[in-house]
């Protein structure tokens, strides 16, 4: 399998665990943080069980879809403003569909996202080769954003080629 193929199996086994969890969560009675992180133990188990991807690529995912639900609570938690200003970007470029699953998933109520938020700190690290969802991301080294419209790979940065991103809370 060539890098692009890779990729695109990546790309579209992110998204489908994200609706896997979506829809999890939509059926469990309590939305507590501890149903989360079974949900996405479980939309993991199913990406591997209906051979998606491989037990390592579903680690790598379940960790990345972790990370992106937490940073994007954090910052609805310390900012106080809606999900869609975290995107940092028109979002007339992003299908609403995963606009409203993405913020299903993520925008529950105040109380998870502090418990979210103080697990985000943890994982708030971004790295070239990782897989992440929409938004904007901001170079360590050089503070070059890049923006992503739909889940992709985390690219090297194209201003100095360095391979480390966070997201910003403030900008």
């Amino acid at each position: 399998m060539n890098e692009q193929e890779l990729e695109k199996k990546l790309v579209a086994a992110y998204d489908n665990m994200m609706n896997r969890i979506e829809k999890l969560i939509d059926s469990a009675e309590q939305q507590a943080l501890p149903v989360l992180h079974s949900n996405i133990e479980k939309a993991k188990l199913q990406a591997i069980e209906l051979k998606e991807i491989s037990q390592d690529e579903a680690e790598k995912l379940a960790a990345y879809l972790r990370r992106d639900i937490h940073h994007a609570a954090e910052y609805i938690n310390h900012s106080g403003q809606e999900l869609s200003s975290w995107f940092k970007f028109d979002l007339s470029l992003i299908e609403d569909r995963l606009l409203d699953v993405f913020a299903k998933v993520a925008d529950k109520t105040r109380s998870e996202l502090a418990q979210l938020a103080a697990q985000a700190k943890q994982a708030t690290e971004y790295h070239t080769g990782e897989i992440t969802s929409i938004g904007t991301l901001a170079c360590q080294s050089c503070g070059t954003l890049v923006h992503f419209k739909k889940t992709s790979r985390i690219p090297p940065c194209p201003k100095c080629h360095k391979t480390q991103f966070e997201r910003g809370l403030s900008s």
